[in-house]
């Protein structure tokens, strides 16, 4: 899928991931319900073509 984390900030982050692989990327976190014994939700806020337009319309008050 080639899923990166570009940025996180304990809250929210960005990951990047192959164009064509979207859909399953999203489905692959969401299925994420634990991290060391931490229960977590994972939830979509936006997706884009560009990290830069990104962060620029959705992450600016997140990151």
């Amino acid at each position: 899928m080639g899923i990166r984390l570009i940025r996180f900030n304990g809250k929210a982050g960005i990951i990047k991931c192959n164009h064509t692989e979207k859909k399953n990327a999203i489905r692959l976190l969401q299925a994420i319900k634990k991290i060391a014994s931490k229960k977590l939700g994972v939830t979509t806020i936006a997706t884009s073509g560009t990290i830069r337009s990104l962060i620029k319309k959705h992450m600016s008050i997140y990151l």
